[in-house]
């Protein structure tokens, strides 16, 4: 192989690994808000912590996690959305199964 075709190849595992990390990192991203958000549901209930102002919320998630609160997506796609949503869950099922109804009627 010439010397391009290694340069080539070298970018494109780079590129790859990189895509990589990103969606592990998203994933993570995603495992966190998931658990903050029913360790919060399971102490305070679901319709008080929906009340909370976005300032609240604020302080609270940037004081819980390593996370700034503009790091939740506004406007999740539907695989984080379903992603989010299914750990969620799962957290509410396992924790305080009494507010996982909640949670669904809400």
């Amino acid at each position: 192989m010439t010397i391009c075709r290694w340069l080539l190849l070298l970018i494109v595992i780079v590129q790859a690994g990189a895509a990589s990390a990103v969606q592990a990192s998203k994933a993570n991203e995603q495992s966190t808000i998931a658990r903050w958000t029913g360790e919060k549901i399971c102490e305070m209930g679901v319709d008080a912590f929906y009340a909370l102002s976005d300032p609240e919320l604020k302080t609270m998630f940037e004081r819980d996690t390593s996370m700034r609160y503009e790091d939740i997506p506004a406007t999740p796609n539907d695989q984080e959305r379903a992603r989010i949503t299914g750990q969620l869950m799962g957290y509410l099922m396992a924790a305080c199964p009494e507010q996982l109804e909640n949670y669904k009627n809400r």
